[in-house]
Parts: structure tokens; sequence; C-alpha cells
């Protein structure tokens, strides 16, 4: 069972970095990500840096107070069983997000305008489920 920590999110981004299809996608995208996965244990916070030449530097984990300083340009908080069902698969984006269950900010026209590239999505989503 995946476990959502600061290693397995770095394996996460490293997998993401080794598509073929990323540098096609991420080709002209602007904006930091910031993430917030809510754990008994306290949030979890990732500050992750547009991609520069194609690829993701890996993630920075941050204080819920530096990641709202740094103003990113793209934002989701869920907790934690609620990314665990998206990532694999039991839980639709746009039904968690009606259900109050990810709070989303910024931007999404240049996400939908990126649906073409949706077969890298579903590549990366089947390696973080087996594993890898």
């Amino acid at each position: 069972m995946l476990v959502l920590n600061e290693q397995s999110i770095t394996r996460a981004i490293e997998l993401l970095n080794a598509d073929p299809g990323l540098a096609a996608a991420a080709e002209g995208w602007e904006g930091d990500f910031g993430l917030i996965i809510e754990r008994p244990a306290g949030a979890l916070c990732v500050h992750l840096a547009a991609p520069v030449a194609g690829r993701f530097a890996p993630p920075d984990f941050v204080t819920p107070s530096d990641l709202e300083d740094a103003a990113v340009a793209y934002a989701a908080r869920a907790d934690e069983g609620t990314f665990l069902g998206l990532i694999e698969g039991g839980l639709d984006p746009i039904a968690a997000i009606v259900q109050k269950r990810l709070w989303v900010r910024g931007n999404l026209q240049p996400i939908i305008a990126r649906l073409n590239h949706r077969g890298l999505a579903e590549r990366w989503l089947e390696r973080l489920r087996a594993g890898e």
C-alpha cells in the first residue's frame, strides 16, 4: 500500500521525470505547485517548482506558512485518504472537488489544455500503484 511521505513523493517526482512524455506536457508551463496532505501526524506540505527544460526539480518539503508565503500558482489540499483514493483510481477528481474533499486553487485552463497528455498521467499513476 502506498504511503504518502517525503520519500514516496520524491520517488513520484522521479517517476514523472522519467516519462518521455513529460517534456512535451511541460512545455511552456509557468507557475509552481503546492500540495498540502492533511495527516493525523500533521500536514505534509510540498512545494514543487515549475518544470525547467521539461523536468521537475526535487520537491521541497516546507511548513504550511512557508508554502503560503511562496504564493504558488497552483495548490491542492486534501486529507491523505482523498489523495490515496485519487492515486488508486477509486475517486474521481471532479467528484472530490464537488464533495469538498479536495480543494484546488489556480487557473485550471493550462491544465485543461494539457488533456491531450492524459496518457502521461495514466502511465505515471500506474507506476505509482505498482510501487515502482
